[in-house]
């Protein structure tokens, strides 16, 4: 199992005073953290092809258009990543609008590390069932 959770790679986007601790606790489950703040700092992550398992998004943003520009960048990927959103409090309208668009689930902060562990290898596991599928029908 920890071969397999080296190879996971997630992108996050968190705001920068939370980034140290979102990025100590992805390490600290033997995962590879990518993590930016803006859409700016997206774009060549995307740009570069670069895939990812797990995308950790924010439920929103304080710049509404850059939550915008940044969703439809993340669920332009290909491969398509899990696509998990956090968020203060989770309600049936915003979890049901996340997986209406695309996104795998909602989780709620705070992000203790058994939350985030969870919820990250969750995700994990349904875009490698999902990448094998992909695989059994080409």
């Amino acid at each position: 199992m920890p071969e397999k959770a080296e190879q996971i790679r997630i992108l996050a986007v968190v705001a920068p005073e939370i980034q140290e601790q979102i990025r100590s606790q992805i390490i600290s489950f033997g995962m590879i953290p990518v993590l930016v703040n803006s859409a700016a700092q997206l774009a060549p992550h995307i740009r570069a092809g670069e895939v990812y398992q797990v995308v950790l998004l924010p439920a929103s943003l304080p710049n509404t258009e850059d939550w915008w520009a940044i969703w439809g960048e993340v669920v332009m990927l290909s491969p398509k990543p899990a696509i998990l959103v956090y968020a203060h409090s989770a309600t049936f309208q915003l979890w049901s609008g996340v997986l209406e668009a695309g996104g795998y689930d909602v989780i709620v902060e705070p992000l203790t590390d058994e939350k985030l562990k969870d919820a990250l290898l969750r995700a994990a596991a349904s875009y490698g069932k999902s990448s094998s599928e992909n695989l059994d029908q080409e």
